[in-house]
């Protein structure tokens, strides 16, 4: 005869154990990503608020801390994204390498705190809830112009807002009307730096081609007065002009042929009928012929 045992079901652990162990693994967690004075860690920056000088730590030390970065990278990625939420405001701000320096002189700040943490002094109490309570206020990046280079009302005061304490105000959507008035202002931008591109580049082509005119006119002017003679002397300051008749090739033509250089000028000055003068003093003194051709 088989009989059959009845077995009870296994037992489950206490689900009240259960419940008690997870709260501390996950203080456990939660005490490794937290920060002094600062709290958990952020992986981006959220909400319709600009970003505050929490944020800006807080998602500093995300990258600082669990992701082992330097404190240069990680500040270069915090400019990163502040700079990108700004813009979503279109408020205009410093460039993202001063915004990465401010990150690092926040997180400098911090720092000499943290290391001044034991004291239990009343200055270090003070600077700390100061720290703390800043710690929700506008991180400025804000151009230092920003007021007077934004042109839409609501933009100035929403920053205005933002800088008062608590961050007053929240960043709306898209509003249409505003973004079409901006993409005809930027058009507008854009057609009147072409245009003045254009006219630039035509005054340079008219200037260049003025420029060559004068320059042939002045070259032929040279050149037709080079070819020019002016045989007006004044009467009263009268110079005979020199005229070099006998050159080389003709002085030794002259050698060759026995013809001396007084008979030279004498035919050549009777050849032109008389239009070349020549000196008397130039007749007497003329050289000698160096190798005169005797004929017998």
């Amino acid at each position: 005869m088989v009989t059959t045992e009845q077995r009870e079901p296994p037992t489950e652990p206490d689900s009240r154990e259960n419940h008690e162990l997870r709260p501390g693994l996950m203080e456990s967690t939660r005490s490794k990503t937290e920060v002094w004075l600062i709290g958990q860690h952020i992986t981006e920056i959220t909400g319709a608020q600009l970003p505050s000088r929490g944020d800006v730590l807080r998602l500093f030390f995300h990258g600082h801390n669990e992701h082992k970065k330097t404190v240069n990278d990680s500040a270069s990625e915090v400019a990163a994204s502040v700079i990108s939420f700004w813009n979503k405001a279109r408020i205009p701000t410093i460039t993202e390498k001063s915004i990465g320096r401010k990150v690092v002189d926040l997180f400098l700040m911090w720092k000499g705190l943290k290391k001044n943490c034991t004291r239990t002094t009343d200055t270090q109490r003070k600077k700390e809830e100061t720290f703390c309570d800043e710690l929700e206020d506008l991180f400025d990046v804000a151009h230092p112009k920003a007021m007077q280079l934004l042109t839409i009302k609501e933009d100035r005061a929403f920053l205005a807002a933002q800088r008062e304490k608590g961050r007053r105000g929240v960043m709306a959507g898209v509003d249409k009307k505003i973004a079409c008035s901006i993409k005809r202002r930027e058009e507008s931008k854009s057609k009147q730096s072409l245009q003045q591109n254009q006219a630039s580049s035509a005054l340079e082509y008219d200037e260049l081609g003025s420029s060559s005119e004068t320059e042939s006119q002045s070259s032929s002017s040279s050149s037709t007065s080079s070819l020019a003679i002016s045989p007006v002397v004044s009467s009263s300051n009268r110079k005979r002009a020199t005229l070099k008749v006998i050159t080389p090739e003709l002085s030794s033509t002259l050698d060759r042929t026995g013809i001396s250089h007084r008979s030279a000028l004498r035919i050549t000055y009777a050849g032109t009928g008389g239009v070349m003068q020549v000196a008397s003093s130039t007749l007497k003194q003329a050289p000698p012929l160096v190798n005169p051709l005797r004929v017998h």
